[in-house]
């Protein structure tokens, strides 16, 4: 079931964050919208595969992930199967704008969650509130609270690859080490820029970060990229292979090629075609 809520311009002036529509557990048909919504959206692929399309671009939605729409987006999106089910939240109101950008949700696509079960919850939770109080205060509460959670759930990259010893602390100079590594996956990335980014010996940063992690940098950095490249591979499904080696900071195909069977154990190609298999078994 899918509930709109009406707002009133009067209604900015007494709560900053409002809710736009809800969802929950919803049966989702075909959407095309050429000049895209007026809202923030955020929805969560409850069950089956869909797929969102964004300038032109395919990308796969596989169930438990999640795909956020921006204001004034051209997008079209639709179910891969029989059944797509689908829960979801909009949101207006004079902080949204502010509140996303603060919060990191600076453009609409698809994203991993680390916790799909915190947006399930939240749905539950706004659902019951709006049928039960209609004290908008409280709403817009719950609605901060739900994408303050959210924003720390969802990921660009997969976590699969990478495997760490124990809980890294975040006042650590592994834990600063790790935050550039994703934010500059593209980039050349070298130790010596690393340490001196950090004031520290280069020696002294690769043991602090092996000891912490059990990975050097360089096995993290590869595990983080192929990490991300599987992610693409799966998720856009006609962009070219070297192209998304590219994006993850592989320049030579060849290069790129090497590093992912290394890893994975298959080609990119290889890997792209073992994933469609397996979502359509």
């Amino acid at each position: 079931m899918i509930r709109f809520f009406q707002t009133e311009s009067s209604d900015f002036t007494q709560v900053p964050l409002l809710l736009s529509h809800l969802a929950e557990d919803y049966r989702q048909e075909p959407v095309n919208r050429p000049y895209g919504n007026p809202h923030y959206s955020c929805f969560l692929a409850r069950s089956g595969d869909g797929e969102l399309i964004l300038s032109g671009e395919s990308m796969k939605i596989r169930e438990g992930e999640c795909f956020v729409l921006l204001p004034e987006t051209p997008c079209s999106y639709h179910g891969l199967g029989k059944e797509w089910i689908v829960s979801s939240a909009g949101f207006t109101g004079p902080v949204c704008a502010a509140l996303f950008e603060c919060l990191g949700i600076r453009e609409s696509g698809v994203f991993t969650l680390t916790d799909p079960d915190l947006f399930v919850r939240h749905i539950a939770l706004l659902n019951t509130m709006t049928q039960k109080s209609s004290r908008q205060a409280d709403w817009s509460a719950a609605c901060y609270q739900f994408l303050l959670e959210f924003s720390h759930s969802i990921t660009w990259q997969t976590e699969k690859d990478i495997s760490v010893q124990k809980e890294i602390p975040e006042d650590s100079y592994a834990f600063r080490v790790i935050q550039y590594l994703e934010s500059h996956l593209s980039e050349p990335v070298s130790v010596t820029d690393l340490a001196d980014r950090l004031g520290l010996n280069s020696e002294y940063l690769c043991t602090v970060f092996k000891k912490e992690t059990g990975l050097t940098i360089i096995q993290y950095l590869q595990r983080l990229r192929i990490g991300r490249a599987r992610m693409m591979l799966e998720r856009f499904p006609e962009r070219d292979a070297a192209e998304i080696g590219r994006a993850c900071g592989y320049e030579s195909p060849s290069y790129f090629g090497l590093q992912f069977k290394r890893i994975t154990g298959s080609t990119p190609n290889q890997y792209r075609k073992t994933a469609a298999a397996i979502r359509l078994s």
